[in-house]
């Protein structure tokens, strides 16, 4: 069960801090001819739809990797366990016979961790496939999207926390503050620093949270 702290840490990212230059007045947002809250509504419809098909999409790719044999030998996770020939095959069959490469989906950051939970959501992952079987491989979430899954890839109660982010319908600004004020409300109880914010840290990826006991920074694949 996730343990729910108090409220101890001040927002971040929900409200602008007094003093703050950067203070957002959104009475000074235009959009052309479009009403504010047209647009605001506009581009909400579209990143759901978009996330969804993205998240769709990354499983499918996910599975259709691991379903490659050579020699026998399944393609193993992360793709860094497997051999180099079994690599370099790969690779081949993708560019001579596919025609198509996937580096520039699989070398995100981004892919790396959303694929961190793919057998965790999905039991049996590998023995199923959402090709044939959607419903089974859909997004797990009703109210949150897959962005927030990034921030929290190395926490163990990561599936609980989305679970309650995704039942007080988090804005995504709302989530960052109350992961902030979980993961600092953690280190005072462990009287350590496991868990950092990172944020900005990194140019393809602004805020997650590292998990300084695993150590398990994401590797760069070439498939």
């Amino acid at each position: 069960m996730l343990k729910i702290y108090p409220k101890t840490y001040e927002n971040v990212f929900s409200t602008d801090r007094p003093g703050n230059n950067t203070k957002l007045n959104i009475a000074q947002v235009t959009v052309g001819d479009t009403p504010v809250e047209e647009y605001v509504s506009l581009f909400q419809d579209f990143l759901n739809k978009f996330y969804l098909q993205l998240f769709d999409n990354c499983v499918r790719l996910s599975w259709l990797r691991r379903q490659f044999t050579y020699y026998g030998h399944k393609t193993k996770m992360p793709m860094s366990r497997n051999s180099r020939i079994h690599h370099s095959a790969f690779v081949k069959v993708l560019r001579r016979y596919v025609g198509k490469d996937i580096q520039i989906i699989t070398r995100a950051k981004f892919f790396a961790k959303l694929e961190t939970y793919f057998d965790e959501l999905f039991p049996g992952f590998d023995d199923g496939n959402p090709f044939e079987n959607p419903e089974y491989y859909k997004f797990p979430f009703k109210n949150i999207s897959v962005e927030y899954l990034s921030v929290v890839h190395q926490l163990d109660d990561r599936v609980a926390i989305l679970e309650y982010a995704d039942k007080k319908k988090m804005s995504y600004a709302v989530f960052l503050d109350f992961v902030i004020n979980h993961v600092s409300c953690a280190n005072e109880e462990f009287g350590r620093d496991k868990y950092e914010i990172r944020n900005n840290t990194e140019r393809n990826f602004s805020f997650y949270i590292r998990d300084n006991d695993k150590k398990l920074p994401v590797r760069k694949t070439s498939t």
